[in-house]
């Protein structure tokens, strides 16, 4: 016993040694961990979008200084159940700046909005399913270019209301703080904690009446494998304002809700790199069939640094599992500009 006191102290301060100094060490980390960061898409599932949308961020994507920052994701959704038809697309976008008061702590302000309209991908999708021979599953039926909301009679099968999709705008202001705990740690993965409010400024009048204060809490890591393979995980927690009870509102929507992504990043060259990650939410809608399922969110694509200091993401969006509460495909692009 008298032997194995020292022994076990020993190796104590040892891995005490290995992870401190390299993770509150110096503010002027080698970023180890930070790869070149995730692609920026925040989820673009059908009920998500009407409010709050947990923005996604890994340690590394708010660094010491000024950065300009923006992105725009294009989606198109076709969602048809026995009691509604979902048919249009929809912009999402952003513009926001931050500032890193040192490479642990900082802050930002974002400006987001959602714009619906006519489908103007429906003959690309149409043609890549009969390319490839996958089913239109009822798009064939319906005229190109729709942006509408039809709610039907499930036994009966006849129309009850149908409604434009622009009746689902929404905008709003996000302000949020983040703080890095670990950098260039080399056995454990850099880590930080965030969180974010947003205001909004126009409400889908169709689902919710008034505006509200949206909160929402989130943990990235950040982990090096190898010299050009890296992993990303988030975990987020969004807390939404009640709705208004004493209006009538048309979708019953959830308080909270519950978010996770996975992605893998590989660098093809030190200002290129290929990535895959996979977005899971939970269901924010009470009780409509399909919309009350989890999304599950699949995006492809490439990051790559152009000069010194803008970094740009160009990727692709595809639903897997449930495709009602996902979009059909997206396009998303956007940058990253140190000022």
């Amino acid at each position: 016993m008298k032997q194995r006191v020292p022994f076990i102290a020993r190796l104590i301060v040892f891995l005490l040694v290995m992870a401190t100094p390299r993770a509150f060490g110096s503010e002027n980390s080698l970023e180890l961990n930070y790869g070149m960061g995730i692609l920026n898409v925040r989820s673009q599932s059908v009920a998500q979008s009407f409010r709050l949308t947990l923005p996604l961020l890994v340690p590394g994507d708010i660094k010491q200084g000024w950065k300009s920052f923006a992105q725009a994701t294009w989606t198109n959704v076709w969602a048809q159940e026995e009691s509604y038809l979902l048919d249009y697309e929809m912009l999402d976008a952003t513009l926001g700046v931050s500032y890193g008061f040192s490479q642990r702590l900082g802050v930002g302000v974002v400006v987001d909005s959602r714009s619906y309209f006519g489908g103007e991908l429906d003959g690309f999708i149409q043609g890549f399913h009969d390319l490839f021979g996958i089913g239109q599953n009822g798009r064939d039926d319906y005229p190109k270019g729709r942006a509408v909301i039809s709610k039907y009679d499930p036994v009966t099968g006849n129309l009850i209301s149908q409604s434009s999709a622009n009746e689902l705008n929404n905008n709003g202001l996000n302000l949020f703080v983040n703080y890095n705990f670990l950098h260039d740690n080399r056995v454990l993965p850099a880590v930080n904690i965030y969180g974010v409010a947003r205001y909004a400024f126009e409400s889908a009048d169709i689902v919710t009446n008034g505006n509200g204060l949206d909160l929402g809490l989130g943990i990235g890591l950040a982990k090096k494998w190898h010299s050009s393979f890296y992993t990303y995980g988030i975990a987020g927690y969004t807390l939404y304002d009640d709705q208004d009870e004493t209006q009538q509102t048309v979708i019953k929507l959830k308080r909270h809700q519950f978010t996770g992504l996975f992605a893998m990043a590989y660098t093809l060259s030190q200002n290129t790199a290929i990535l895959g990650q996979y977005l899971y939410s939970t269901s924010v809608v009470e009780t409509i069939q399909g919309l009350n399922e989890p999304s599950h969110e699949v995006h492809l694509g490439l990051k790559f640094r152009i000069g010194k200091r803008c970094v740009m993401d160009l990727s692709i969006i595809e639903n897997i599992i449930t495709m009602d509460n996902s979009p059909d495909f997206g396009v998303h692009l956007g940058w990253r500009l140190e000022l």
